[in-house]
């Protein structure tokens, strides 16, 4: 029996050899591709890179951004600047998914009742004051510069709690303000440039706040979102919208060879939502006056009209002076200077309401 076992195995032994070379072989070719330096993929023309540049890391408690410039004269340090900004941007799009068309929302909600096309205008300024967002808590992880030298990559990482802390921060500084104006209009008498000046501030930072607690939500572990706006805030807003409906502006011409400006002031200030006092007498005063000049060359006219207003309080005082030019053309004297008093209207109808709130 022992002496068939050890025939068996002269017979055997070929093919059994055969196949422990080619798992041997296997073998060698697994350990040669697994002795590739860790952290890098083989890319066209043996060019080694990170493996960051096309997955980007996900980890608990931690954002990346990965961005890319080009070198531009040899400028190294110009490019990697560059760089670190795209990864922030990229940073900053994993945090703003739909963060404004929530503040959006929110604000619009408070607004209902009081939505005119005056609250449109002003929401519109006040969205274009509030300060641009920035995460705070970011930091550069690393960078790779290509073998030709032309492209520079960098990666960035966001420590997501301490950014919440920050923001947290921002957030309670930001109630606290709101707090102050909301005692500052319990205390101010209705109508006036006094509600303005209360009122205009408090309106960008809860524009403000609102978008800070949405990107809060956004980084919340827990997703445990709050209001955009506490309910003090939201009655703090009611009330600044319903006071601004409320005002009344008379718009007075300094002499009589003036007054062809009034109509269009007027028409342009109640295109915005604003009410115009026809006693003359309002919680706001615009006085102005009208210079026009008329040139004429080849049969053309050019009228160039110049244009001073002054803003003034419920007691008469001079808050703000405002200066436009513009320019009409027509081959009809009367025609041009009709023109270039239309455009005046229309600049400093908008000056006026950027200038009041």
């Amino acid at each position: 029996m022992l002496r068939l076992n050890e025939n068996l195995s002269f017979f055997i032994s070929p093919l059994w050899g055969s196949r422990v070379f080619l798992v041997l072989l296997m073998a060698l070719v697994v350990t040669g591709c697994m002795s590739k330096a860790p952290g890098t993929v083989k890319r066209a023309g043996d060019e080694l890179q990170p493996d960051w540049i096309l997955n980007t890391p996900v980890e608990r408690g931690f954002l990346y951004g990965v961005g890319a410039a080009e070198i531009f004269g040899g400028n190294d340090a110009s490019a990697l600047s560059r760089a670190k900004d795209m990864a922030r941007v990229e940073l900053v799009k994993q945090v703003e998914v739909q963060v404004s068309g929530e503040v959006e929302q929110e604000i619009e909600e408070v607004t209902r009742n009081e939505s005119t096309q005056l609250t449109e205008k002003l929401r519109q300024s006040v969205k274009s004051r509030v300060p641009e967002f920035k995460l705070s808590q970011v930091t550069g992880v690393d960078s790779y510069k290509d073998d030709k030298g032309k492209r520079v990559t960098v990666m960035v990482r966001l420590d997501v709690m301490k950014e919440l802390q920050s923001l947290g921060q921002q957030i309670a500084s930001l109630d606290e303000q709101l707090a102050d104006y909301a005692q500052k209009l319990a205390q101010t008498p209705p109508g006036g440039m006094s509600t303005l000046r209360v009122v205009s501030p408090a309106l960008v930072l809860s524009e403000q706040r609102a978008g800070l607690q949405a990107r809060y939500n956004a980084l919340e572990p827990s997703k445990k979102t709050a209001p955009l706006l506490s309910p003090e805030i939201r009655d703090l807003l009611s009330q600044i919208y319903q006071r601004i409906a409320q005002l009344k502006i008379s718009v007075k011409a300094e002499d009589r060879a003036a007054r062809s400006l009034q109509t269009g002031l007027i028409a342009q200030l109640t295109k915005r939502g604003l009410q115009i006092s026809e006693s003359g007498q309002g919680d706001i005063q615009i006085v102005y006056n009208l210079h026009v000049n008329t040139v004429s060359r080849g049969g053309t006219h050019f009228a160039i009209t110049e244009g001073d207003i002054w803003i003034k309080d419920e007691a008469g005082r001079v808050v703000r002076a405002l200066q436009a030019k513009a320019k009409g053309t027509s081959v009809d004297p009367e025609e041009a200077r009709s023109r270039s008093i239309a455009k005046l209207s229309g600049q400093l109808g908008k000056a006026l309401l950027e200038a009041l709130f």
